[in-house]
């Protein structure tokens, strides 16, 4: 197991649910300006997590993969805004900046 910082965490999910579960419990606590960063394998678990903490943050959209479209917006009914991106393609910071990505 890798040593961790205090601003970091790793955990165990045996089920989609539980990693939904999880996912709403830390949507809860989000506030405006924070980012989570999710790193894993195609098919691990984190567009599930997402889902999890849009439902917790209050999100007014179904939650999908941004894979193909790179950014998907989710509204909540307070005019919040929550960015989901994947990253995986882009290949340098000068790709997220031709895509004007703050």
């Amino acid at each position: 197991m890798p040593i961790l910082d205090n601003r970091l965490f790793e955990f165990f999910s045996y089920s989609p649910n539980q990693t939904r579960r999880l996912g709403i419990h830390l949507g809860r606590y989000l506030s405006t300006g924070d980012m989570v960063c999710l790193e894993g394998n195609l098919g691990s678990g984190k567009t599930t997590l997402v889902q999890g903490i849009a439902q917790g943050w209050g999100a007014l959209d179904p939650v999908s993969s941004p894979t193909y479209v790179i950014v998907n917006e989710y509204r909540r009914a307070d005019a919040q805004r929550m960015y989901h991106m994947d990253a995986y393609r882009l290949s340098s910071a000068w790709d997220a900046e031709i895509l004007d990505f703050d």
